[in-house]
Parts: structure tokens; C-alpha cells; sequence
């Protein structure tokens, strides 16, 4: 009976559910949760800065790290992304896919433009984190195993 019930609570500890947070970076409020996935996809868009395009990011979950798939831009300027596997223009933008690479500390970091809109797509849901509560703050997207922060 005993085998069991570690066997159960081995079980129940591998498969407990993976959660994508939104949170402030200083404090590490939590502003945003959602069950996540092995290797569901999620996206950033935003406005650059200095080329004033669209930009949209495309991100996979894996474990509890998150990694850089494509990017989706109208133009190669400064600071735009440029690697990746395969470069092909579909709608007027420049879409690199495959660039399959770790999100440096498997935890991105985002700090929201307070002049252009920024959005966080996932699993059908929007959230604009150019907006109140998010807006003015650093953000971390990361993924983690339990809800409760370390």
C-alpha cells in the first residue's frame, strides 16, 4: 500500500499543471495567470520603437522554459530580430521562423511601451500590457510548475 501511495505522489507531481505568469519584476506581484501547455505557443506584438512597425514575437513553452519560435517584422533595422532557420515574406512582413532559441534565463522580460499598444496572446485570450495594471512596470513572463511563487 505504501508503493502505491508514493507511486501516486510521484505521479501527481510530474503531471501538476504549468502556469504562464504575468508578473511585476521589483515586487513580483502576480497580474496575470493562465494554465499553459507543453509546447503551446504564445506571442508579444508590439510597436517598434525606432522603425514604428508592427512586431510580433512568437514564444513556445517547454517545461518550464520558454523559447523564441518566430518573428513576424516589416523591416531589418536596428535592434529588429534577424536569425533564424527560414526567412519568408507572407503578408507584406518578414517572418523568420524556426529560430529555436531559450529565452536567455528561460523568463522574458518585457517593459511595455507607455506611447504604442503591447499585447500578450494566448490560448484565445488578449491581455494589453500597455494598460493598467501593467502599464509603468517591468514585466517577467515566465513559466512555472505551482502557482505559488519561489
Amino acid at each position: 500500500m505504501g508503493i502505491l501511495a508514493v507511486g501516486a505522489a510521484i505521479l501527481l507531481y510530474i503531471l501538476r499543471p504549468e502556469y504562464l505568469l504575468v508578473s511585476d519584476m521589483e515586487t513580483g506581484e502576480v497580474l496575470y495567470s493562465t494554465t499553459v501547455e507543453e509546447g503551446e505557443r504564445f506571442s508579444v506584438d508590439y510597436i517598434h520603437s525606432v522603425e514604428r512597425s508592427p512586431v510580433t514575437e512568437v514564444f513556445e513553452v517547454r517545461n518550464t522554459d520558454i523559447y523564441t519560435m518566430e518573428s513576424h517584422t516589416e523591416s531589418f533595422g536596428a535592434g529588429m530580430p534577424y536569425e533564424g532557420e527560414e526567412v519568408e515574406m507572407k503578408d507584406g512582413k518578414f517572418v523568420i521562423k524556426n529560430i529555436n532559441r531559450r529565452v536567455h534565463g528561460g523568463t522574458l522580460r518585457v517593459r511595455p511601451s507607455a506611447v504604442f499598444p503591447h499585447h500578450v496572446r494566448i490560448g484565445g485570450e488578449e491581455i494589453t500590457i500597455s494598460d493598467l495594471p501593467y502599464k509603468g512596470r517591468n514585466l517577467e513572463i515566465e513559466v512555472v510548475r505551482t502557482y505559488f511563487r519561489r
